[in-house]
């Protein structure tokens, strides 16, 4: 069916047209609102500023498509093919897009505020600037995703996969990332104040001057990671993994009535050249074979800290 008689159609009031095939059709700016595309053919079409609010869209095929500006919220996307898709500056908000495929997508400064992304593959989507706050993206794979500056503040990510995912300057505050693998990603300077990380991969990540005031690290493993200048104030960090991780000038001080807490942390062979401990709790941290130079730690609680470590690496410190 050609674009011309689709319309046609709908104009005279009907509304399913499930299975239908739209390959190419341009309906650049069209309303739609109220018609069923379930399970439809619109691999290619131009669907740019169209109005699809409240349309299901359940397992349709929309590869490669041109929804631009595109107005989809509310939408029902349950398994539906959207890969190498263009859905820049496009309304997703409340959009179910349950195990959708959004592999090689478009999604730069698209509103996706409040969607179910459940289990959906975003695998190398482009998200730069992308509004994804309170969205659900539970077990979601967004591996080598970029969401340079984007929103996600209180979303949930518990199992997410994050490999290799660019977060540069992304807000994240008051996000679920329990469990979530974020090996190699770049959260630098991302703004993760008070984030759940418990049991987070977080091997090789790069959160240089990244915003870690309040977070929940715990068991987190963070081998071989980079902190160089992020703020780590009333961060819980016990029993974290930091072997090898890159600390200086890290501020672990204390911050909201919390103190920083490492107790049985695993800093061995860690960096934390001209790192504040100011106040935080150390006890049974190993910092053996660890870089401590110009560290601060004044009244920190080092009861039971793993030794060697103040043996002859000097250290601003005046009471514990």
């Amino acid at each position: 069916m050609d674009a011309q008689e689709f319309l046609l159609r709908y104009e005279a009031g009907e509304r399913d047209f499930k299975t239908i095939d739209l390959t190419g059709a341009n309906l650049h700016e069209v309303n739609l609102s109220g018609v069923s595309f379930k399970k439809a053919l619109l691999f290619e079409a131009d669907l740019s500023g169209i109005n699809l609010i409240d349309v299901d869209l359940t397992g349709a095929i929309l590869q490669r498509t041109n929804l631009t500006g595109a107005c989809l919220s509310g939408a029902k996307l349950s398994g539906a093919d959207l890969a190498e898709a263009t859905l820049t500056h496009a309304d997703l908000s409340g959009t179910l897009l349950w195990r959708a495929n959004l592999r090689d997508t478009n999604l730069a400064e698209a509103n996706l505020c409040r969607a179910n992304l459940h289990e959906a593959n975003l695998w190398r989507a482009r998200l730069p600037l992308a509004n994804l706050s309170h969205t659900n993206l539970i077990a979601t794979n967004l591996n080598e995703v970029d969401l340079t500056a984007a929103n996600l503040c209180r979303s949930t990510l518990v199992n997410a996969q994050l490999v290799r995912s660019q977060l540069q300057d992304a807000r994240i505050e008051r996000a679920e990332l329990m469990h979530s693998n974020l090996r190699a990603a770049d959260l630098s300077r991302a703004d993760l104040n008070g984030a759940n990380l418990e049991a987070a991969n977080l091997n090789h990540v790069n959160l240089s001057r990244a915003n870690l005031t309040g977070a929940n690290l715990h068991q987190a493993n963070l081998i071989e990671a980079q902190l160089i200048l992020s703020i780590l104030r009333g961060a819980n960090l016990e029993a974290t993994e930091l072997t090898k991780a890159n600390l200086t000038e890290a501020d672990l001080s204390w911050a909201r009535m919390e103190r920083a807490n490492l107790s049985a942390a695993n800093l061995r062979k860690a960096t934390l050249s001209s790192a504040n401990l100011n106040q935080a709790i150390l006890r049974g941290a190993d910092f053996s074979e660890t870089d401590l130079t110009q560290m601060q730690v004044d009244q920190a609680n080092l009861n039971w800290v793993i030794v060697p470590i103040f043996s002859d690496t000097p250290t601003h410190r005046s009471s514990y």
